[in-house]
C-alpha cells in the first residue's frame, strides 16, 4: 500500500486512481516507513457483508488493493464494472453474486502447478 501512497511514480507521488478524499485516511493509517503489518478493510463500509459494495468502492476510487484499482483503468474490465451500475440492472446485488460464484468456480478449475512448474506458498505474502 505504501508504494501506492508515496512512490507510485518515479520520484514519489500517490496513485492518481485513489480518491483525494480517501488519501489522508490511508496516509494516516499507513505512514511512510510505518508498520507494514497494518490491516485495512478491503471493502470499507461493508466489511461484514458479501455484497457488491466493493464495486462501488473500486469505481469511486476507494480501492485498497492496487489490483482492484486497475480494474477501473482497463476499458474491458471497466465496462464490466459499469454494467452492474446501469439503469437497466435492478438486480444489481443478485447479478454480482451470481457472476462472482461463476468466477470462483472457474478459478477452481485452473489447476495447481507444482514441482518445477510452480509452488504453493506457505504464507501468501511471502515466497517459500
Amino acid at each position: 500500500m505504501t508504494n501506492r501512497l508515496y512512490n507510485f511514480f518515479p520520484g514519489g507521488g500517490s496513485d492518481p486512481s485513489i480518491n483525494p478524499a480517501f488519501l489522508p485516511d490511508l496516509k494516516a493509517r499507513c505512514p511512510q516507513n510505518g508498520d507494514v503489518n497494518v490491516r485495512l478493510a478491503i471493502d470499507a463500509g461493508s466489511e461484514e457483508t458479501f455484497d457488491s459494495h466493493i464495486l462501488q468502492n473500486i469505481r469511486d476510487g476507494f480501492a485498497v488493493l492496487e489490483s482492484d484499482a486497475r480494474l477501473n483503468d482497463d476499458v474491458t474490465t471497466k465496462s464490466v464494472l459499469d454494467s452492474y451500475f446501469g439503469l437497466f440492472n435492478p438486480f444489481f446485488d443478485q447479478s454480482f453474486q451470481a457472476d462472482f460464484v461463476e468466477s470462483i468456480v472457474k478459478m477452481g478449475q485452473i489447476g495447481v502447478k507444482t514441482g518445477f512448474q510452480g509452488e504453493i506458498r506457505h504464507v501468501c505474502a511471502a515466497f517459500n
